[in-house]
């Protein structure tokens, strides 16, 4: 059996405006929810979308972003805790990757002991009306260019975000990849609790893969957030939950053995015919 304990911190996230920076906040915060899951054994210890900076930052955003180097001195930071508490984070943050061409990217970095081991920008950036409002985050990132799997003392990690989730290829890509476990960190908007539950559970059952969705919690000028986070084992079952519409600190084990142990019962790759499907890559 090969148990990852992971924590889970589903928190509210300050905002940026053009008088005040939220990182330090932010960062204070997420500092505590760190040794408090790996007080409890934690080794993989995930945030959501944005949680550093904050989601609906908005214009401001490029203001906050960070840099994807160990030298930006919130990585420096985080690299500091997962060394003392031995343990991996992932952390969603407004990121930069230098200044040309100097856009922002709304950014996932997987931080472990021995450093910063990669850094996942969102693929799939939104842009849709729904119910009166606007996703208007290309306003605000740009979108990443790699699908990449992590290879970590933990397990292979695949990484999603947010809206990601809604393009089955990502997950599909992932799982090809060889992930053992693919985390969607998001700020899931009230009102898609349904899109959620369907997307989560399908998405784990047709890859037959370990899925962990975490989300940012609370108000965010016009989005409620309501949490929600959840794990979903390679056969779909809900194997832990957080409430909704709260903040919830908490850790979860999983066996990543089961994953191997589902799909030599089900055959997922066996029976997959790639032939057929040409036209999805062409089209």
């Amino acid at each position: 059996m090969r148990e990852l304990a992971i924590g889970i911190c589903q928190l509210t996230s300050e905002i940026g405006s053009a008088d005040h920076d939220p990182r330090p906040a932010n960062l204070e915060k997420a500092t505590r929810a760190i040794a408090e899951t790996a007080h409890q054994g934690a080794k993989l210890i995930v945030f959501g979308e944005i949680y550093l900076n904050g989601y609906e930052t908005n214009e401001f955003t490029p203001l906050y972003a960070i840099a994807e180097s160990e030298d930006d001195p919130y990585v420096a930071h985080l690299i500091e805790a997962a060394q003392q508490h031995d343990a991996h984070i992932i952390m969603g943050a407004s990121t930069h990757k230098g200044a040309f061409p100097g856009q922002s990217y709304n950014s996932a970095l997987l931080i472990g002991p021995t450093g910063l081991i990669g850094v996942y920008s969102k693929t799939h950036v939104a842009s849709f009306a729904f119910d009166g409002r606007v996703a208007a985050e290309k306003a605000w990132w740009c979108p990443g260019g790699e699908i990449p799997v992590f290879d970590t003392p933990l397990g292979r990690i695949g990484i999603e975000i947010c809206y990601d989730n809604s393009f089955p290829e990502v997950s599909r890509t992932l799982t090809l990849k060889g992930a053992e476990i693919i985390v969607n960190i998001s700020a899931a908007v009230a009102g898609f609790e349904d899109h959620w539950s369907k997307h989560l559970y399908v998405r784990s059952t047709e890859n037959v893969i370990w899925f962990l969705h975490v989300s940012l919690v609370g108000r965010q000028r016009d989005f409620d957030l309501f949490g929600w986070s959840r794990i979903f084992s390679p056969k779909g079952d809900v194997v832990f939950e957080a409430p909704r519409n709260e903040e919830a600190v908490a850790v979860a084990r999983i066996d990543l053995d089961e994953l191997y142990r589902a799909r030599g019962q089900m055959a997922p790759f066996y029976n997959r015919n790639p032939e057929l499907y040409r036209v999805i890559a062409e089209s």
